[in-house]
């Protein structure tokens, strides 16, 4: 395999949106790299694992999203959460 000095002489010509263009140069820019040279080492990295160099699998939400959405008890007095009636199952 070539070594990651070798001199790049093969284009690859793809097309995406100016958006994730403008983002993705701008992502790779705080790592001092060029696109190209993200694309690059995506194709090096991909060869190595012999796939794709990442999980596709959707990452579960985070706590954040799942406590923006969480039900949020009133306190009493006493500083304990008051529950609707609704959810009294009689156990107590």
């Amino acid at each position: 395999m070539e070594t990651p000095t070798a001199q790049r002489r093969a284009e690859i010509k793809t097309r995406t949106s100016s958006e994730i263009k403008a983002k993705a140069t701008e992502v790779y820019a705080r790592w001092g790299l060029s696109l190209s040279d993200a694309i690059n080492t995506f194709l090096v990295k991909s060869i190595e694992v012999g796939g794709l160099p990442y999980d596709l699998r959707p990452e579960g939400p985070s706590f954040d999203a799942i406590a923006a959405l969480a039900y949020k008890a009133p306190l009493n007095a006493d500083g304990v959460a008051v529950l609707p009636a609704e959810w009294d199952d009689g156990d107590e």
